[in-house]
C-alpha cells in the first residue's frame, strides 16, 4: 500500500462478474439492509445491529462476544471503560493488537500458504502522517509486514464512531470522515476529534466497548489479510519468514517493491477477505464479518470525494477505487455462505 509499489488503480467491474460467474459461488441470501449514511457508505452484512429484526441499542446481540481476552503487552486489559485503549487511541495497544491479528490470520491458512508466511514479522512505521500497510522484502529477501502508527489511528476512530452511531443513530462515521477531509495535511500527525464529539454517556458503554472492539479487530484482519495474501499467493519475490535484523527494519520501510497487477489486488482482496473471515469463525462467541472491510473502503470513498486523496494518502494511490472494491468484497462475503464456510478456492485462497 505505500506509494513506491506503483499498485494499479483499476479493476473492471467485468472481471469481477466473470469471476465470480466462474467460481460457481451464488449466494442466495436477500440483500443486506441499506447502511443509512450515503453516500460513501455500504450494506450491513445479515445479522448487524441496526439492521430491521436486529437487536434494539443497549440490548445483548445473539452470539455477543464475551469480554476480551487479555492482550500480549496490554496487561490488564479490558480496562476500566473511561480508559479503554481504543477511546485512548492507545498506540501500544493497537500495535499488539495489530500484531495478534496477523498471528490468527497465519494460523488459519491453510498448510501450503501457512509455510509460505509462518512466523512472517510485522513492522510498524510511526513516521507522522503515514498511513499505510503494505507487504515488502527486506534487502536479505526476508517476507515482512508493515502497518504505520497514522492508519491503525484511523482505524481505531473509525470503529469508535461505527459503534457509537450503531448504539445511538448517530453519523459519528460521516461527521468523523469529513473531519479528516477538511482539517488532514500532509506529512502531519493524523487528526483527532476535539473532546465532545463522541457522547461521553455512550462511549464508555460496555456494549459499545466490546462492538468497538470487534469492528477494529475487522479492520485489521481485512488490511493485513489483504497484504498477508500477497505474500502467499506468489506476488513478491521473498519467500522466507522470520525475524528481521534490526539493521533492515528501516530499509523495509523505505523500499520500493515491484509493481502488482489489476489481477493480483483482486485475488489479494478475495483471499484476504476469505483468510479474515476463516480467522474470525474460529474465535469464541463474536465471528468476524465484512463490516471492517466495508468500513475501511467508506473512509477512503469519502476521501476521495470531499478531497485530493493524493494528497492526503498514498494508501488510495495503491490500490483499486473503493467503489470498485465494494462489489468484490461483497461477493466475497456471500459466495462464503452459500458454501458453507469454504469461500473461493485456490489460488484465490
Amino acid at each position: 500500500m505505500k506509494p513506491k509499489q506503483r499498485f494499479s488503480s483499476l479493476v473492471l467491474c467485468a472481471s469481477v462478474a466473470a469471476l465470480v460467474s466462474a467460481s460457481g459461488c451464488k449466494s442466495d441470501d436477500a440483500p443486506p439492509a441499506s447502511y443509512p449514511y450515503p453516500p460513501q457508505s455500504y450494506p450491513y452484512p445479515p445479522g448487524y445491529a441496526g439492521q430491521p429484526g436486529a437487536p434494539a441499542p443497549g440490548a445483548p446481540a445473539p452470539g455477543a462476544v464475551p469480554p476480551a481476552a487479555p492482550v500480549p503487552g496490554v496487561p490488564g486489559f479490558p480496562a476500566p471503560a473511561g480508559a479503554d485503549p481504543i477511546n485512548l487511541v492507545d498506540l501500544p495497544f493497537l500495535r499488539a493488537e495489530a500484531s495478534g491479528i496477523l498471528a490468527e490470520l497465519v494460523a488459519a491458512l491453510p498448510p501450503l500458504q501457512n509455510s509460505r508466511v509462518a512466523a512472517i514479522p510485522l513492522v510498524v512505521d510511526s513516521t507522522p502522517g503515514e498511513v499505510n500497510a503494505f507487504a515488502t522484502c527486506s534487502a536479505s529477501g526476508r517476507a515482512a509486514m508493515a502497518v504505520t502508527d497514522g492508519l491503525l489511528d484511523i482505524q481505531a476512530h473509525l470503529a469508535r464512531a461505527r459503534a457509537h452511531d450503531e448504539m445511538a443513530g448517530t453519523r459519528k462515521v460521516d461527521e468523523y470522515i469529513a473531519l479528516i477531509a477538511r482539517n488532514q495535511r500532509p506529512k502531519q500527525p493524523v487528526v483527532r476529534p476535539a473532546p465532545g464529539f463522541f457522547d461521553p454517556a455512550i462511549d464508555v458503554n460496555p456494549q459499545k466497548l466490546a462492538r468497538q472492539r470487534q469492528v477494529l479487530d475487522e479492520q485489521l484482519a481485512f488490511v493485513l489479510g489483504h497484504e498477508l495474501a500477497h505474500h502467499y499467493l506468489g506476488h513478491l519475490p521473498c519467500t522466507a519468514a522470520g525475524a528481521l535484523p534490526v539493521a533492515e527494519i528501516a530499509r523495509v520501510l523505505s523500499d520500493a517493491v515491484p509493481g502488482f497487477n489489476q489481477p493480483n489486488e483482486l485475488a489479494a482482496d478475495i483471499s484476504g477477505l476469505n483468510d479474515a473471515l476463516t480467522a474470525g469463525a474460529r474465535r469464541a462467541g463474536y465471528h468476524f464479518t465484512e463490516t471492517g472491510a466495508l468500513l475501511t473502503m467508506q473512509f477512503f470513498s469519502g476521501i476521495d470525494q470531499m478531497t485530493p486523496v493524493d494528497i492526503l494518502f498514498s494508501f488510495e494511490r495503491s490500490h483499486p477505487a473503493p467503489a470498485l472494491r465494494v462489489p468484490i468484497i461483497q461477493q466475497t462475503a456471500n459466495a462464503r455462505r452459500a458454501t458453507g464456510g469454504r469461500g473461493l478456492p485456490y489460488p484465490f485462497f
